[in-house]
């Protein structure tokens, strides 16, 4: 499977990608680049498992998942943001209401922070995508653009690694994503290391 094969046969599936990259920005963070890394684990997520999703709602859910952080009200948990905007969006589409209200479930399932537990395939492998991008290497110069962005410390930034990052491998559902993540985490591990033996100074 490869999700943007969608976009060659579905004209909605093709303005909504052109809409939501128009909207998300290049915030590299949780803007586009997170969007296109997250379809790339999808993908590879799918293909490994051998999952039958549905891949137009996946990839719906895929694009409208962090909406919320660039539009809405900022009180609000960007999950539920998100899947306010999604719906709009999707009505706006004339997508059937059904398919509007699984993609709220599944773009509501991915937030770590959020809570709420997946119940489709297409939900857990969203969340499953979305925390494999916030591990790694890619995960390491995340947090530390994140923490920059809202002036928080190196040492509140490495934390944040110790107590969310290196924790995230105990909420994967699927074998191919706790394999990837072991090896993901030891290169958060040796960086740690490398953080323990400079800040003697």
């Amino acid at each position: 499977m490869d999700l943007k094969l969608l976009l060659e046969f579905s004209p909605r599936m093709r303005y909504l990608y052109r809409i939501t990259r128009s909207l998300m920005g290049d915030d590299p963070s949780h803007g586009w680049p997170h969007i296109e890394r997250v379809i790339i684990w999808s993908n590879r997520i799918v293909n490994a498992e051998g999952l039958d999703v549905d891949p137009e709602l996946l990839l719906a859910s895929i694009l409208l998942h962090d909406i919320g952080r660039v539009l809405g009200d900022e009180k609000e948990h960007h999950a539920v943001k998100s899947a306010k905007i999604g719906e709009l969006l999707l009505e706006k589409l004339e997508y059937h209401r059904s398919f509007t209200e699984d993609c709220k479930k599944v773009i509501l399932a991915h937030s770590y922070t959020l809570n709420v537990k997946p119940e489709t395939l297409e939900a857990k492998v969203l969340s499953d995508a979305d925390k494999l991008d916030a591990m790694g290497a890619i995960g390491i110069a995340r947090v530390f653009h994140t923490g920059a962005l809202n002036a928080r410390s190196f040492e509140d930034s490495v934390s944040h690694l110790k107590t969310k990052i290196l924790n995230l491998r105990e909420l994967l559902y699927f074998n191919y994503s706790r394999n990837v993540a072991t090896s993901l985490e030891n290169k958060i591990r040796v960086f740690m290391e490398w953080w323990a033996e400079e800040s003697v100074f």
